[in-house]
């Protein structure tokens, strides 16, 4: 049970380090390549994107590649998919680049380690199998809920 509360407290602490990013407004030709981008565009280009739009936000999300003339050359990307296309500048309304954002990432690991660090306090204070009523018999409270049994090998 210990084993398996340090494992899930550490992929909590690892996933919540990892999540925290904030976007700033640039403008297209302060972007690095390969930096990760979220664009806001005209209407008929969103159309013409819309298998890759954030339809609440409006917007497309990829990577900058780089800058040709009056045009820019991205790399739109959805979690199953990504395209290279080429857009040009007038379209974009406004582009923003992903920052990692290491202010909230530490605020949120931290929360994470004290709440886990708490539960197990509270958790595991005190000595096992003691009866607070005196001696007595030692009823373990333990139930799993479901069992998962793979049936291989018989």
């Amino acid at each position: 049970m210990k084993s398996a509360m340090t494992g899930i407290s550490w992929l909590l602490i690892l996933s919540a380090g990892t999540g925290c990013v904030s976007y700033r407004q640039v403008g297209v030709d302060e972007m690095a390549s390969q930096q990760s981008v979220r664009l806001q565009l005209t209407a008929e280009e969103l159309a013409r994107h819309l298998s890759f739009a954030d339809v609440d936000r409006r917007t497309v999300s990829g990577r900058f590649v780089d800058l040709q003339g009056d045009s820019a050359i991205f790399v739109l990307t959805t979690p199953v998919a990504h395209q290279q296309v080429i857009l040009p500048l007038a379209s974009i309304v406004v582009a923003e680049r992903r920052d990692p954002d290491h202010v909230r990432s530490i605020l949120l690991s931290s929360a994470v380690v004290g709440g886990v660090a708490t539960l197990a306090y509270l958790g595991f204070e005190g000595n096992q199998n003691t009866d607070p009523d005196g001696p007595g018999e030692v009823i373990d409270q333990f139930a799993p809920v479901f069992r998962l049994v793979i049936p291989i090998g018989r």
